[in-house]
């Protein structure tokens, strides 16, 4: 279980360091029901990581009888490494000239919203996005591939979920602990996101479509 988890880690490592859920729970800790509001925005991102994780457990074909990956499952890291890589593309292609920091209108309205709404809009970043979407995804793919035992898949799944969520839980703990004193850095946090988030996301997206592209070149001409 350890082995496979260590293999899947790049792909958590990528949808930890997704900059816009952590940007969308420092400004939910910024309203006024904001732990409540912040662990509901948790919950449902880590929930959809897990039913992304429980839908590929589904999907035939991707190991063989001996629990070796098949071509098909060559194939999935490649296509999902080749969309990461048009996404980082695009990213660099669209990257701002200017410094100014615009919100992005996703999160004009977080103030408004109670722990349903919050935890409704966890998956919308986990499992609407594409990117995280893949990310999910091909690290379910590598548990599956890695792991004959249905017990340790869906063991191995919850703390894969549980690292992919750890920046995010770390600014709720933070507040927990320091309340609203830790306000203005929030502010410093966010803005400096927003204002960086392409550049993270394309150097993110580039370094994990390189690992999976090569682990699925590997496996089709094992």
């Amino acid at each position: 279980m350890i082995e496979a988890l260590k293999e899947a880690f790049p792909m958590a490592l990528g949808l930890a360091l997704s900059p816009f859920p952590v940007i969308a729970v420092i400004i939910i800790l910024m309203t006024p029901r904001a732990k409540s509001n912040a662990s509901g925005f948790v919950l449902g991102w880590y929930s959809g990581i897990y039913a992304i994780g429980c839908l590929i457990y589904l999907i035939p074909g991707l190991e063989s009888k001996q629990g070796d990956p098949t071509t098909l499952s060559g194939v999935v890291r490649i296509l999902a490494g080749l969309i990461l890589l048009i996404f980082a593309i695009r990213l660099g292609l669209q990257r701002p000239i200017n410094d100014q920091v615009t919100t992005p209108r996703i999160f004009e309205k977080m103030d408004t919203l109670d722990f349903w709404k919050s935890f409704a809009l966890g998956p919308l970043f986990s499992v609407v996005n594409v990117k995280n979407m893949a990310f999910s995804a091909a690290g379910a793919t590598k548990l599956n591939m890695s792991l004959s035992d249905h017990t340790e898949f869906f063991i191995s799944l919850a703390f894969f979920a549980l690292t992919a969520s750890l920046i995010l839980i770390f600014p709720v703990v933070v507040y927990i602990l320091m309340g609203n004193r830790i306000e203005h850095r929030f502010l410093t946090w966010k803005k400096w996101l927003i204002k960086n988030n392409k550049v993270l996301l394309m150097l993110i997206l580039t370094f994990i479509s390189v690992i999976l592209i090569r682990a699925g070149i590997a496996i089709l001409i094992h």
